[in-house]
C-alpha cells in the first residue's frame, strides 16, 4: 500500500498545485482586470483599445502572479529561476489573455442574440489556461531532468 503512496504523490502534488494556481490566477486575474478598469475611468482615457490593453495586461499580471504563487517552490529556488519562470508566465498570460479576446469577441452574434459571457471573462480564462498549461509543463521539466541525466 505505501508503494501506491509513494507513486501516487507526485500526480497529487502537481494535480494540487494546478488546482491552487488556476483559483489563485482567476481571482488575481479578475482582480487586475478590476484595476485595470479603475486605470482607465480615473485617468481619463477615452480609447477603446486603451480600455483592452488595460484589460489583458491586467488581466495578465494578476493572472501570472496568481498561478506563479501556487506553484512557487519554496525552498532551492535562485532568483534568476524565479524571474525567468515569471517572465515566461508573463508572457504566456498575455498571449492567452490576447487569444481569449479573440475567441470571446466573435462569440456575439449580431443578428440573433448576446453571448451570456463576456469577452472580458474569456480573457481571464485564456490567460488562465496558457499559465496553467506552462508552469505544468515547466515543472514537469524540471520534475524530468535529473531522470534524463543518469
Amino acid at each position: 500500500m505505501e508503494g501506491v503512496i509513494e507513486r501516487l504523490r507526485p500526480l497529487v502534488g502537481l494535480t494540487v498545485r494546478t488546482i491552487i494556481g488556476v483559483l489563485f490566477g482567476g481571482t488575481f486575474g479578475f482582480l487586475g482586470v478590476g484595476i485595470g478598469w479603475i486605470s482607465f475611468v480615473f485617468f481619463g482615457a477615452r480609447s477603446g483599445d486603451t480600455l483592452l490593453l488595460l484589460f489583458i495586461g491586467g488581466s495578465s499580471v494578476g493572472v501570472a502572479g496568481g498561478v506563479s504563487l501556487g506553484w512557487l517552490n519554496l525552498d532551492g529556488n535562485s532568483g534568476i529561476r524565479l524571474v525567468a519562470m515569471g517572465s515566461l508566465l508573463l508572457l504566456a498570460a498575455a498571449g492567452g489573455s490576447w487569444g481569449g479576446y479573440q475567441f470571446g469577441s466573435v462569440q456575439d452574434v449580431p443578428c440573433c442574440a448576446t453571448a451570456d459571457v463576456t469577452p472580458i471573462t474569456y480573457i481571464v480564462i485564456g490567460a488562465i489556461l496558457a499559465t496553467s498549461v506552462v508552469a505544468l509543463i515547466l515543472n514537469l521539466s524540471y520534475r524530468a531532468l535529473p531522470l534524463f541525466r543518469r
